[in-house]
């Protein structure tokens, strides 16, 4: 499947006249904001191998509570490849051959809708002679790259970008790069997109694919070498004299920054990981039998050990941490843990899960906004597809054989995605009857009051983000299953009311309140205050009750209205100190 190489080597709540404000009153807005983390949490997109920059498998999104098929089907392919989403359409490769039989048109890039499942266009990347088959690195910005290098770091070759609605090649990198599909990319806050390789790390101006710079390393072994990044850095694992190693590179320059103390063992085959808080976690391999994870603390200046304890064998596998801060991954036995960030004790535990005689265990994971984690154990006959609550907990599980590092990945609406061979590509989803209305884009009739448009699909602009703050509804819109979660993004690091009502406002229009549009109006129920970090918050949170608990929906159902209202007290637009997100209508069934 692949060649590897080993080497030896106080604020005021917002004044308003509107009735709507006696339901409104902001009594936490007296709580200071908290301090952004290092790592923002996901977005709806699952952008590259490991979901978001931190390859930390934490989603903003909620996946379904069962194994509920939304589509399935796609074009045949021999091995599981890892998928990436933006927006609403889903990227994959779908191999028929291994070069040198069948290319150019042997492993095309497939887009395919994420709600329906139907293709939306392939491309064929370019072959030229001793190139690798075709991998897909990330989507980001309305770009999807793909190369056909790899194979080991034997095979260098241009990074393709490519127009995430069209197919249309926009450009190749200028510089060749040897990274493959088990090494993966990560993307700088502005899209650029970050390669690490065998021996290199390259940053590629995401609009020309020129070389914004190329740092040196030296990995353990020639595969599974990606980096992990926060919005400033980027943390690479290489051998150093006797063991290996964690590298701090700035991400604007490039420049190696320090590096950790050696770990007890001299190689991995799987990248790092960065946890909303900072911490840097690594899986080392020291026999077959003898394995660690690491946890780092980045103070700045050094990187400081936090604790390790024992792991099980693995390669090419992508670890995960909740939103509580809990991190999950391989433990010996077979066994998926979750860990005390703060200590590395096991809290929990999955127990054994199944594997093919022999067969080391390769976990993929996927962990959504409840903590609720989505395991692929890419075994063969053994494999399967399961989901477990936070408590790794059982909640269901299928069989799904040679999954390889074909997901999970959690995109959006909570759509749960598995690329498998042959044309086993399912994706999962919760029935949750929305309808999204009254966005602060300019395409309604009723304008942001300083025409401050955000982005389509977006609330208006505020002081921190110009494409505004988003609402968004996933789960069952059951009152008698709730498993509904609201979201928002794209807000200041400040307080946020998250509010029912029974109507659209001005018949889904909204009307001109504070920064934004008013858009839930009628019979308005507060459903609860929260602190966005990184800009984003949910409800509900643990210790919530059910959203249709709290906005007392009748267990016949109905329909409701929500909208996220916020704290945005920097001078900006008016001189009212809080802006909303767009409004969202659900119909609640029994």
């Amino acid at each position: 499947m692949k060649a590897v190489t080993l080497v030896l080597l106080n604020q005021k709540a917002p004044a308003s006249k509107d009735p709507m404000h006696q339901h409104l009153r902001f009594s936490s807005l007296l709580v200071t904001g908290l301090v952004a983390l290092t790592v923002s949490a996901a977005a709806a997109d699952w952008t590259n191998s490991g979901g978001n920059a931190g390859r930390n498998e934490l989603s903003t999104e909620v996946g379904p509570s069962a194994a509920t098929v939304l589509w399935s089907g796609s074009r045949p392919s021999l091995i599981a490849w890892q998928p990436v989403t933006e927006g609403n359409r889903v990227f994959i490769v779908r191999q028929t051959a291994f070069p040198p039989s069948g290319q150019p048109t042997e492993a095309p890039v497939v887009c395919q809708d994420l709600t329906t499942g139907a293709e939306l266009w392939h491309f064929d990347v370019p072959f030229n002679a001793n190139d690798w088959t075709t991998w897909i690195a990330g989507a980001s910005q309305g770009h999807v790259y793909a190369a056909r290098s790899g194979n080991g770091a034997s095979v260098s070759d241009k990074l393709y970008c490519l127009d995430s609605a069209t197919g249309a090649q926009l450009w190749m990198s200028v510089v060749s790069i040897d990274a493959g599909a088990y090494d993966g990319v990560v993307f700088a806050p502005n899209g650029d997109p970050i390669i690490g390789s065998f021996t290199h790390i390259w940053r590629i101006d995401h609009t020309t694919g020129a070389t914004v710079w190329t740092a040196n390393r030296q990995a353990s072994i020639s595969g599974d070498c990606g980096v992990a990044a926060t919005s400033t850095a980027a943390y690479a694992a290489d051998i150093l004299g006797p063991g290996l190693v964690i590298k701090k590179f700035d991400l604007a320059t490039g420049a190696l920054l320090y590096t950790s103390p050696a770990m007890s063992g001299a190689s991995t085959q799987n990248t790092p990981m960065v946890g909303p808080d900072g911490t840097i976690y690594q899986h080392v391999q020291q026999s077959q039998t003898v394995n660690l994870y690491y946890a780092w603390t980045d103070t700045g200046t050094s990187l400081v050990q936090k604790w390790n304890v024992p792991s099980g064998y693995t390669a090419f596998a992508e670890f995960g941490v909740g939103p509580d801060g809990s991190v999950y991954h391989l433990a010996p036995n077979s066994e998926i843990h979750r860990l005390n960030p703060a200590t590395g004790a096991t809290l929990n535990t999955t127990g054994p899960i199944p594997t093919d005689p022999g067969l080391p265990v390769f976990p993929r994971l996927a962990v959504d906004a409840q903590g609720r984690v989505y395991l692929n154990n890419a075994q063969g006959n053994a494999g399967i597809l399961a989901s477990y609550n936070a408590d790794l907990s059982l909640r269901w599980s299928i069989p799904f054989s040679s999954g390889n590092i074909g997901g999970p990945i959690l995109a959006q609406n909570g759509t749960l995605l598995m690329a498998g061979i042959g044309t086993n590509v399912i994706a999962f989803r919760d029935s949750t009857v929305t309808n999204y209305f009254c966005f602060g884009d300019g395409s309604g009739p009723v304008a942001c009051p300083c025409t401050n448009f955000g982005a389509v699909g977006h609330g208006c602009a505020n002081s921190v983000n110009p494409a505004g703050g988003q609402i968004q509804g996933s789960g069952a819109s059951s009152v008698s299953s709730d498993s509904v979660v609201l979201t928002g993004s794209g807000m200041p690091n400040s307080s946020v009311l998250y509010f029912q009502g029974t109507t659209q406002v001005a018949g889904g229009s909204g009307s001109v309140f504070g920064d934004g549009l008013r858009c839930a109006g009628g019979t308005i129920v507060r459903i609860g205050t929260k602190q966005n970090v990184a800009g984003s918050s949910q409800y509900p949170g643990p210790g919530d009750q059910p959203l249709s608990v709290r906005g007392q929906v009748p267990p016949t159902g109905g329909v409701r209205t929500y909208q996220a209202w916020y704290r945005n007290a920097a001078p900006y637009c008016t001189s009212s100190t809080f802006n909303l997100t767009n409004g969202l209508q659900i119909t609640w069934v029994p």
